[in-house]
């Protein structure tokens, strides 16, 4: 068996072959990102609605230490989905298999699609998971017990975001 190796051109033989693919990817990555905070702010929208004895937005505001753990989710949340983004990339020109070179354009379809059914999946998962704890009370635990205090709300956030960024990340690099 002969194993073909990849060979990529290095980029000073080609200059504008390797700053068009470098643009494409960075454009690529920058929309995916855009789409991915989108995605971020209508979860924590539907998180606050699917559980509608917690106000977690409101519970946080004016709390210090509920609203850093906000945003180190918020932070977490952000790299998961341009790591994802970054390292799951297809070389631009590269053939993929099929005979024929892949479009950026079609990339970023692709891209945008996988997220957003990791994004709903997500939201289905949350919708489970909040109903099981809120109504059938399988450990004994009060869901609605994270509202009496700011910190807790921005916990139960952060771990939101943390889990959202997860799915988002695995969904960048399903092969698109």
């Amino acid at each position: 068996m002969i194993l073909e190796t990849l060979f990529i051109p290095p980029p000073w033989l080609d200059p504008v072959y390797f700053l068009t693919s470098l643009f494409w990817t960075l454009i690529r990555s920058f929309v995916t990102f855009i789409v991915c905070m989108l995605l971020g702010m209508a979860g924590l929208k539907l998180l606050d609605n699917m559980t509608p004895g917690i106000n977690e937005l409101k519970s946080i505001k004016g709390h210090p230490t509920a609203t850093a753990l906000f945003a180190a989710g918020l932070f977490i949340f952000s790299a998961l989905t341009v790591m994802g983004s970054v390292i799951a990339p297809l070389p631009i020109g590269v053939s993929s298999g099929l005979g024929q070179a892949v479009s950026p354009v079609m990339i970023l379809a692709y891209r945008l699609l996988t997220l957003l059914a990791g994004f709903l999946i997500s939201i289905i998962f949350t919708f489970i998971l909040t109903r099981v704890l809120d109504q059938w009370d399988p450990f004994g635990i009060d869901l609605h017990d994270v509202e009496k205090e700011s910190t807790a709300v921005g916990i139960y956030i952060m771990g939101y975001l943390i889990f959202l960024g997860i799915i988002l990340y695995a969904s960048l690099l399903l092969p698109a």
